[in-house]
């Protein structure tokens, strides 16, 4: 399964996360990020789109297995309480055979 990492600073438009924020002495107060060409634009585009791709998947194999475990954990439980309902029921007939030996007082 591959792992999609983090854009690098240089890939994002503005450098660093949270570049926005900061500011420096020179800009005016309406200018954005610096504007892409349209070669690199359309690369950083390719590349989120391979990391959503990338992304998609892992969370349909995660969706996959968790679906394997909740029917296993389903499967478990009922065990369980079968389990519990067999012991409950020797507890009782435990019980009932040791009250029927007390002596009557």
């Amino acid at each position: 399964m591959a792992e999609a990492g983090p854009l690098p600073p240089a890939a994002v438009p503005g450098g660093s996360p949270g570049a926005g924020s900061r500011r420096t002495g020179g800009g005016s107060e309406g200018s954005g990020p610096p504007e892409l060409p349209a070669g690199d634009r359309r690369e950083l585009l390719e590349e989120v789109e391979m990391q959503i791709g990338d992304a998609a998947f892992s969370l349909a194999k995660i969706l996959e297995a968790t679906s394997a475990v909740s029917a296993q954990v389903e499967e478990l439980a009922t065990k369980c309480s079968e389990n519990a309902r067999f012991l409950r029921t020797w507890r009782d007939l435990l019980r009932e055979g040791y009250e029927s030996l007390k002596p009557s007082g």
